[in-house]
């Protein structure tokens, strides 16, 4: 099975960043991933970062090039990802970002933010 593997060499790490508020989570062990309802196959990752902790999920976009945020939250509830709180005081932020990988292919990133505002 082959999925598209996030790069890191980029991202803040907590020596780079002078608030000490970001943490990936699940770094020393191979990605985590997941199956879609059209069988493509999603990386997800998790982190925190000055407080809020976000899930993304990273997978190929073919034949969902021109989705919403919302249109791919539709998506992950049909691959049975459902993205609620069963806590009052905790709120749920989804975002999405079109990215390509390094071939040049087209890959979405959709986030899950849990503020525990």
């Amino acid at each position: 099975m082959s999925f598209f593997i996030p790069d890191r060499s980029n991202r803040p790490t907590d020596a780079d960043d002078p608030t000490g508020g970001t943490r990936e989570l699940a770094t020393d062990k191979p990605p985590k991933t997941i199956e879609l309802a059209d069988g493509r196959v999603a990386v997800v990752e998790a982190a925190n970062v000055d407080g809020f902790h976000m899930v993304y999920y990273y997978f190929d976009a073919t034949g969902l090039e021109g989705a919403t945020t919302a249109d791919l939250q539709a998506f992950m509830a049909r691959s049975g990802k459902a993205f609620g709180s069963k806590h009052p005081e905790v709120s749920i932020h989804l975002s999405s970002s079109a990215t390509k990988d390094a071939q040049g292919r087209g890959i979405w990133e959709f986030c899950v933010t849990y503020d525990w505002g």
